[in-house]
């Protein structure tokens, strides 16, 4: 039986910009991905396996207790060495040319057909299919099947294709052609980094030594108008040699910054008015699913790559007052925060309502935090599944930096 074998690697898009196998995270974000290095099990089963430093291996211990079908955590092929397995599919979070070395030491317990997938060994080709150039063909692509059948998509809407600089000198001209509020966002970035808000004139490009840094490091960068956001939506998708599958959308959301800051359990907390006809939010959302899934066959991605793929969108109010989808603003190549949502919701009772999310803490303050939401919020269960309550992710008596948890009305 084949066994999923995943490693948590969040930071695979900065390593695909620096582009060196040697590549090391900044420590912060080392940190983050040691931290929450067992996270991957959210989606994971108890057939699979996932990577994680030696002082880790206890991190699901506090799980056991629930059934979660929870899956194996090792730091080396010390841990798999007498039990003859070669039956391991490689599942980092995302690729990059640093990830293989981390699979490297167990080459023997690789499955032989993986040497079939196209990231089986890394290719130039592949820095440009996971860029933000992706997003913007998927766009492009998107836009022409709506032209074609507009009457289909009436609550999508579809920007220009955006504004395009690879020239420090013309860094001038955003200013003169796209009024704010804007948003310059880098070829490469995650969870909402790569993102610089120009909100008024004062926020001028020209003078930001992050834009520059970024335009120098990574060679250009692009400007799209700002909507006027009301909830952040994405769409699922699961790319194979044969077909493309929908697996559902997720409600997340992102603190001022643009950064990640969890999943909604259930309907999001949301503005109730603008949201109060829900027939509208769930045909938007039916016709972006079928939008995106033509274009995604349309383009033929799956020649290319196999795995998950994620599509970002966000519900906006139109200057009519109108609320529609912009569905395509950007896709992510790889594992992320949203669909391992959708498949963790499915290890939940189906009518658990809340949301998880990730965040920072001072040195011991995780372990208090854990124990004093336990105490207030205890977990539980309703027909065998968690339905209440409050639950960390990983372990609660690590004493780490990032935490991630659970919380159920």
């Amino acid at each position: 039986m084949m066994r999923r074998f995943f490693l948590f690697n969040p930071t695979n898009e900065m390593a695909i910009a620096n582009g060196q196998v040697s590549y090391m995270p900044p420590a912060h974000l080392k940190q983050f991905e040691n931290d929450l290095a067992a996270l991957p099990w959210l989606m994971a089963n108890e057939n699979d396996i996932i990577l994680v430093p030696e002082g880790k291996m206890e991190s699901l211990s506090h799980l056991a207790q629930y059934d979660l079908k929870l899956p194996r955590l090792i730091s080396g092929p010390e841990d798999i060495n007498n039990e003859g397995i070669n039956e391991l599919w490689p599942e980092p979070w995302g690729w990059s040319p640093a990830v293989y070395r981390s699979f490297k030491p167990f080459n023997d317990f690789i499955d032989s057909s993986w040497q079939t997938h196209p990231f089986n060994k890394w290719d130039e080709n592949h820095k440009q299919l996971l860029s933000r150039e992706t997003g913007y063909e998927l766009l492009k692509t998107i836009k022409n099947i709506k032209t074609a059948s507009p009457g289909d998509f009436d609550l999508i809407f579809l920007p220009e294709a955006p504004m395009v600089i690879d020239h420090e000198a013309d860094l001038s001209k955003i200013l003169e052609s796209m009024a704010p509020p804007a948003v310059i966002k880098t070829p490469f970035s995650a969870s909402g980094r790569g993102l610089y808000r120009i909100r008024n004139s004062q926020d001028n490009p020209e003078k930001s030594p992050w834009v520059k840094g970024m335009l120098k490091r990574q060679g250009k960068v692009y400007i799209e108008k700002m909507l006027c956001k009301v909830q952040d939506v994405s769409f699922q998708f699961m790319l194979s040699e044969k077909e493309i599958n929908y697996c559902g959308h997720n409600f997340f959301y992102a603190d001022p910054s643009g950064q990640f800051a969890g999943c909604a359990i259930g309907e999001p907390v949301i503005n109730s008015q603008i949201l109060a006809d829900k027939t509208v939010l769930e045909t938007a959302i039916e016709q972006a699913s079928t939008l995106l899934g033509r274009g995604l066959k349309k383009m033929n991605l799956s020649h290319n790559y196999w795995g998950p793929a994620g599509v970002d969108g966000i519900f906006f109010k139109h200057s009519d007052g109108r609320l529609l989808l912009q569905p395509c603003l950007e896709i992510n190549l790889r594992h992320n925060m949203g669909m391992a949502n959708i498949f963790f919701k499915k290890k939940l009772h189906p009518e658990a309502i809340g949301s998880w999310q990730t965040g920072l803490f001072q040195k011991e303050e995780w372990k208090k935090f854990c124990h004093e939401k336990k105490k207030s919020m205890p977990v539980i269960l309703c027909d065998g599944k968690i339905r209440h309550g409050f639950l960390p992710f990983v372990s609660p008596e690590n004493p780490q930096l990032f935490g991630a948890w659970l919380t159920l009305k």
